[in-house]
Parts: C-alpha cells; sequence; structure tokens
C-alpha cells in the first residue's frame, strides 16, 4: 500500500544521527509519498516540532511517519501512523 502523508506546513525529518546520504534517501522516499523536498525540516533533535505536524523518525531500514500530539516540557508524545520500507 502506497500511503500519503497529509500535513500541514512542514514534515519533521529526525535523523537521529544517520549519514547525510541516509537523509537523502528519506526524503525521495517521503516524496514518494506525497511530501515536498521543500517543506522537509530535518532536525538532529526532536525538539521544537509543533503539535499536530507529521514527525518523521529516520531508522536503518524503514522511516516512521507519526502525528505530534502532545509537546510537554521538551518531551514528544507521536503515535505512529505507518512505517515506510527503505
Amino acid at each position: 500500500m502506497n500511503d500519503m502523508i497529509e500535513y500541514v506546513d512542514k514534515v519533521y525529518l529526525y535523523s537521529s544521527g544517520m549519514s547525510s546520504e541516509m537523509v537523502e534517501k528519506s526524503i525521495s522516499a517521503l516524496k514518494i509519498h506525497g511530501v515536498r523536498p521543500e517543506d522537509v525540516v530535518v532536525i538532529e533533535v526532536p525538539e521544537g516540532v509543533p503539535e499536530g505536524s507529521i514527525m518523521v523518525t529516520i531508522w536503518p531500514h524503514y522511516l516512521s511517519v507519526s502525528r505530534v500530539k502532545r509537546v510537554r516540557e521538551g518531551s514528544i508524545y507521536a503515535p505512529q501512523l505507518f512505517n515506510i520500507d527503505l
């Protein structure tokens, strides 16, 4: 199934220390799922992500797509929506 990512404004890509090649591969994968590359904001730490935003975490073999439900005192609660295989 080709899940499309519905978002407003920006998609936050949490690189979690991955290489620049992995970040580029992730952005290409997001493009297939309806995200414009210019709307991707790469972050090194999961901070400053607005509630309601889409946050994508890079893992070695997949991307975890989640929607931020709550931000409180430096913690983010973001239930996973689906994964994208890399």
